[in-house]
C-alpha cells in the first residue's frame, strides 16, 4: 500500500467513524470542520478541525468540556490508525 492510499484509507475511517455524530464540511482544503449536530452554523465554538494530511484534530480554546474530550478521543482514535497502516507520526 502506497503512502498515498495509507493517508486516504485514515481519512475514510476517520469520516466513517464520526460522521453518526458530527456534520462534516469539507469547504477549506485539506481541513474537515466537524460541527456537532446539537449546535447551529457551520464555525459554532464546538466545531472541530480535522487535517487531512497531517491527521490532527484541534478546536478553540473556548469550546466545551465536552468538545475538548471529543478532540482527545480522536486523537487518540487516529493514533490508533496511524498503527493500524504503519503511518509513522
Amino acid at each position: 500500500m502506497t503512502k498515498k492510499e495509507k493517508h486516504q484509507k485514515i481519512n475514510k475511517e476517520f469520516c466513517e467513524r464520526y460522521e453518526v455524530d458530527f456534520d462534516i464540511d469539507d469547504e477549506i482544503g485539506g481541513r474537515l470542520i466537524l460541527t456537532p449536530f446539537e449546535y447551529d452554523g457551520p464555525l459554532s465554538d464546538n466545531s472541530i478541525d480535522y487535517h487531512q494530511s497531517r491527521h490532527t484534530v484541534d478546536c478553540y480554546n473556548n469550546a466545551s468540556d465536552s468538545t475538548h474530550d471529543r478532540v482527545s478521543e480522536m486523537e487518540t482514535f487516529i493514533s490508533e490508525l496511524r498503527v493500524k497502516f504503519d503511518l509513522p507520526e
